[in-house]
């Protein structure tokens, strides 16, 4: 599923500039910020120019309301889906936009089983423990004003309407090429961190340019 709306490729280094937001994140979770964005350079051309297009096609899909669902989508709602709904949260936080993005994670056949790699979010600044409730495997993410409730779930529970919601799939999980609907694949995690702050720093620029 290749986007078929091309815009220019920014290629510099977009400037992080903290603003006053009713949640605020930890300073060790700023700093952090900060220092993945200094290293947005990395990104290989190729896939700027697509994260750029994604960026894009967010952007235009919160023109049509004041508030825009995007879920990430793989196979098990494992590793993958929530470190990037994580990542992503955290950059519309950073730049005070939280309140425009609902932002989810869900698997097609979640796994139920713990997420190992959820405790590298500890070496930026969150803190994580595991919270008992109806899930048997959570986990509480505080990121500093609040937190997350991260847990495997399934796409069908989240009932959210196709109509408005953005679908990012990051595994080759469906032929259904629609508006709505686009591949962002990883083969794993370690650039997450990285793509998601960038793409936050692109809706954060097209946004700044429209007011």
């Amino acid at each position: 599923m290749k986007p078929k709306i091309a815009i220019p490729i920014v290629v510099v280094l977009l400037c992080f500039q903290q603003v006053i937001q009713a949640q605020t994140l930890k300073s060790k979770i700023q700093k952090s910020v900060v220092e993945i964005g200094d290293t947005f350079p990395e990104i290989p051309m190729d896939r700027l120019k697509y994260l750029d297009q994604v960026s894009f096609l967010v952007f235009k899909k919160l023109e049509d309301s004041t508030k825009v669902d995007v879920l990430f989508l793989d196979e098990t709602n494992q590793e993958i889906s929530q470190l990037a709904m994580i990542w992503l949260q955290t950059g519309m936080l950073y730049y005070g936009y939280s309140d425009r993005f609902n932002i989810q994670s869900a698997g097609i056949s979640p796994k139920i089983e713990p997420m190992s790699k959820l405790a590298e979010l500890k070496e930026y600044g969150f803190s994580i423990r595991n919270t008992r409730g109806e899930n048997p495997i959570s986990y509480k993410i505080d990121f500093g004003s609040g937190n997350w409730i991260v847990y495997p779930k399934s796409f069908q529970s989240l009932n959210l309407s196709s109509e408005t919601t953005f679908n990012i799939y990051l595994e080759n999980l469906s032929d259904d090429e629609t508006k709505n609907n686009i591949e962002l694949l990883f083969s794993d995690t370690s650039s997450i961190p990285r793509e998601m702050l960038y793409m936050a720093t692109r809706i954060n620029n097209l946004l700044q340019t429209k007011q």
